[in-house]
């Protein structure tokens, strides 16, 4: 029987099919922890459960989990969490993805924080630091029993990382950093894939421009990462047209390891919602618009030569009831669940394109 969303989606003309080729979907969901710490529960038509089993039920097949260095204030993201974290999802069959920050909370363009016990090193010495714990989270993680399949080195790095020593145009710190990084990932996963991050999803020119520096530099990488939010990063066209550019020139794999698009012009909590508009793209923000876009992302991506992935980005960071950190965001908005925490038609739309 079909659903009532699926008819709705049908009288708006949306192609709900299966989108062509083995794009993998997945997940970052490293909010979780303190969520289900603060009351959120979660349930999809067949019922409330654990959400990563209603991830993998919707057609998610991989999380996405950072790790922030272990001395930020509410320890969240630190090692430990996320290896557990990893561990629990792997246990469901879940592909895993490990982004490392390498600050002690959120690193992005704007900022890319020196962690406090690195604070004062020289580059070499921050660069052993780096090095040393990397493979200490991945050694964690092999006693866990957990396999990353991937593993990401900074995040969202257009402007480089570890400020100022890092930041573009210190091109050889950089590239001094990352190379140390990926050989403290090969060191212990060798067969781990190392993804390089970078924001400018409808960025070409930006794109290649520090692709070219790195790959001068001889950085070792597996990946192409890109973050694409139609808010920032224009339409999918230029998304489509600069992954296909980067695959021709670099010859190597790409991935979208972060998206996302509102459902609702409604705010679930105290804190002003982040997405108000949606840029260039034209579907509504309303649950039928989300799943829109969400379908027309996956086909496009499966059209692209070397797409291997995408990840949606935060979708079970919902408003708590019981407070903590994470009980009021900017982001509830823009989920793939309700402010209740009931799946939303993009769910089914981004994993797999059909009714379950």
């Amino acid at each position: 029987m079909r659903r009532p969303w699926i008819m709705a989606g049908l009288a708006l003309g949306l192609l709900i099919t299966p989108p062509a080729g083995a794009l993998i979907r997945g997940a970052d969901i490293s909010a979780l922890p303190q969520l289900e710490a603060a009351g959120a529960r979660f349930a999809d038509d067949q019922g409330a459960a654990d959400l990563l089993a209603i991830l993998q039920r919707n057609g998610i097949s991989a999380v996405r989990l950072r790790v922030w260095n272990p001395h930020n204030p509410a320890g969240d993201s630190s090692p430990a969490q996320v290896v557990a974290m990893a561990r629990r999802a792997q246990a469901l069959g879940l592909d895993v993805m490990i982004d490392f920050h390498y600050s002690d909370g959120w690193a992005d363009p704007g900022k890319q924080v020196i962690p406090l016990a690195w604070q004062g090193m020289t580059v070499p010495q921050m660069t052993q630091a780096l090095a040393t714990f990397t493979q200490e989270t991945m050694l964690q993680l092999q006693q866990a029993g957990v396999t990353p399949k991937w593993v990401q080195l900074g995040n969202e790095i257009t402007n480089g990382m570890l400020w100022p020593d890092g930041r573009v145009p210190e091109w050889d710190n950089l590239a001094g950093f990352l190379r140390a990084g990926g050989a403290a990932v090969k060191a212990v996963f060798p067969d781990s894939q190392l993804i390089l991050h970078l924001d400018c999803g409808g960025d070409n020119a930006t794109a290649r421009r520090w692709l070219d520096a790195i790959t001068e530099r001889q950085v070792r990488f597996d990946i192409i990462g890109l973050s694409y939010y139609p808010l920032w990063h224009g339409a999918m066209t230029q998304l489509v047209s600069n992954l296909a550019s980067l695959q021709a020139r670099y010859h190597k794999p790409l991935m979208v390891v972060e998206t996302a698009y509102p459902w609702t012009r409604q705010n679930g909590d105290r804190e002003p919602n982040i997405y108000t508009h949606t840029g260039v793209e034209t579907e509504p923000m309303t649950p039928q618009g989300q799943a829109a876009f969400l379908l027309r992302l996956n086909q496009a991506l499966a059209a692209v030569p070397g797409t291997q992935a995408v990840f949606y980005w935060a979708p079970e960071w919902i408003p708590t009831p019981h407070g903590g950190r994470y009980a009021v965001t900017g982001w509830d908005n823009v989920t793939l669940f309700d402010f209740d925490g009931r799946a939303l038609p993009g769910l089914a739309a981004f994993g797999h394109g059909s009714a379950p």
